[in-house]
């Protein structure tokens, strides 16, 4: 099965299932007959932008997304604040860098979201599974950027 078949499935388990989580998602695919990797289905919702949102009666869940990216230009920060607060572990600065650490499977949407910001001082975003990598061009920058992310996540900033 390849990967349009795959991802168009996908689509049609998000509308009409309330899939929570990835396992829900890898579950319903394996129950259709595709074989996956959790890896693969982070990567497809990351490509596929799909979003987790807050149904009428409170229960987060994955739904599809048109667009990222609203007029508003506070949405990209909105969505990290209302949907990977919990997921975030630490943020640390190191030289020209700021490690987001977070629950696994939750660093590639972050760093989605993060580009999504155009920050100036943030030059590159690398995102693994748990963790999300910034680069900065200072470590005055970094430091910055660092401090912002600690104010949007509500961390400690001791």
């Amino acid at each position: 099965m390849s990967k349009q078949d795959r991802q168009e499935k996908i689509r049609e388990l998000l509308r009409i299932n309330e899939v929570r989580t990835q396992k829900d998602l890898w579950k319903l695919l394996k129950d259709c007959g595709y074989n996956v990797t959790q890896t693969t289905i982070s990567r497809d919702i990351q490509e596929m932008q799909i979003r987790k949102e807050y149904s009428p009666d409170g229960v987060e869940r994955y739904r599809l997304s048109n667009h990222i990216k609203e007029e508003n230009s506070d949405f990209p920060i909105k969505q990290l604040q209302q949907f990977y607060s919990e997921a975030i572990q630490s943020i640390e600065a190191t030289g020209v860098f700021v490690i987001i650490k977070t629950e696994p499977g939750n660093a590639k949407a972050i760093g989605y979201l993060m580009e999504s910001l155009n920050w100036t001082p943030v030059v590159g975003v690398i995102s693994g599974d748990d963790n999300c990598l910034l680069l900065c061009r200072t470590k005055s920058e970094a430091d910055k950027v660092k401090k912002k992310c600690m104010t949007i996540w509500n961390k400690d900033t001791t």
